[in-house]
């Protein structure tokens, strides 16, 4: 789950990067999923010692879910991009990052809570 905690962080670091690029490097929030995976690249740094693994995945968790609930609102505008109704969009990059952020947290949450019931499973069998 390291490994995976680092992938992710860095898919959101460079959404981040991007999406303030693209955005003319104006607002500062479009960095927010950047900030996001570089707390996440440290909790996937520090799950690598065995010690500390179980509490900072679960922290990298709370965090993918707190990224998911934030940036729920980037889900609202799924229609209009798959309608390709882009004139409806009041900022369509911002709307990007929101979504992109949104599926990586959804997507890292799932793979997090397979992980802990396997781990769990794992545990009982032992």
């Amino acid at each position: 789950m390291p490994f995976i905690t680092i992938l992710f962080a860095l898919d959101l670091i460079i959404t981040g990067i991007v999406g303030f690029v693209v955005t003319g490097k104006e607002h500062i929030t479009a960095l927010i999923p950047a900030f996001i995976g570089t707390l996440m690249l440290v909790l996937g740094v520090l799950a690598f010692n065995p010690k500390l693994r179980k509490h900072v995945m679960h922290g990298a968790a709370l965090v993918a879910v707190l990224g998911f609930l934030g940036t729920i609102s980037g889900l609202t505008d799924l229609p209009k991009f798959l309608s390709g109704n882009l004139d409806a969009i009041q900022r369509p990059a911002a709307s990007v990052s929101k979504l992109i952020t949104n599926l990586l947290m959804l997507h890292f949450v799932v793979i997090c809570v397979i992980s802990f019931i396997e781990a769990r499973l794992a545990r009982k069998n032992s």
